[in-house]
């Protein structure tokens, strides 16, 4: 059996995984059929080819090199649809915190504003936005304090993505992290008085920091989202049981 036949079985096996995997076990994914053409294909080639030589050094039969051709086909196959199945995507972090101290996010206005210019005007396109116009629609939109919390645990809630489990979720074990965090905060009534300092609550917190340009009141705040804990997130950490303030 020739090199260039490992090489050509080996380069469609990878090349026809990586195309049609994503396709069906990933039909969201951007990179699509991409993995087959630029990746898994090449890859597979270029595995072929060096399998080919050694099977032909080592001198085996026709019939051995078919058969170790086929087994090493379905595990570039099996390899390539594992890495095709869409990884699980961080749903929320899950904060045992306890609130220092809270204040309305319009207390804030002036200094964000004036933060959210001099970004603007270091951009490499200076950029002329009425921040204070936005912030004052943003924060109508979604009302919320600004809350300093001492956290004293988290864990995170992901959400499955595969075809199969899609919108199955699972938590992480609590972990201990100390550390001090200041939250954008929401809730129906978007009151201080429903974070009263030394409260102690879980908190589910969500989205990301450095967006440019920040188009929510939380990022032109530089501050995650920090809400009331979901009922299908509580209920995956019920078995994990909330230990005393530490203080």
């Amino acid at each position: 059996m020739s090199v260039f036949r490992w090489l050509v079985v080996l380069g469609i096996v990878g090349f026809l995984s990586g195309f049609i995997g994503p396709i069906v076990l990933a039909p969201e994914a951007n990179q699509g059929p991409m993995l087959g053409i630029f990746i898994t294909g090449p890859t597979g080639a270029l595995l072929g080819a060096i399998l080919g030589m050694a099977a032909g050094m080592a001198r085996m039969s026709a019939q051995s090199q078919a058969r170790a051709l086929v087994t090493v086909s379905i595990l570039v196959t099996l390899v390539t649809l594992y890495f095709c199945v869409p990884a699980a995507r961080l749903s929320a972090t899950i904060v045992d915190a306890e609130v220092r101290s809270c204040v309305p996010a319009e207390s804030l206005r002036a200094q964000t504003i004036d933060h959210l210019n001099e970004l603007a005007a270091a951009r490499p396109k200076p950029e002329q936005v009425a921040w204070g116009e936005k912030f004052d629609q943003e924060l109508t939109a979604k009302p919320g304090v600004v809350i300093d919390a001492h956290v004293l645990r988290d864990a995170q809630v992901f959400e499955k993505q595969a075809r199969w489990n899609r919108g199955t979720k699972f938590a992480t074990a609590w972990r201990d992290n100390a550390r001090e965090e200041r939250y954008f905060a929401v809730n129906s009534l978007a009151d201080c008085a429903n974070y009263p300092a030394g409260s102690r609550s879980m908190l589910a917190v969500t989205g990301n920091l450095g967006t440019w340009r920040p188009y929510g009141i939380a990022e032109m705040l530089g501050l995650r989202v920090a809400g009331p804990l979901p009922a299908d997130s509580a209920a995956l950490l019920v078995p994990q049981v909330a230990r005393p303030s530490e203080g």
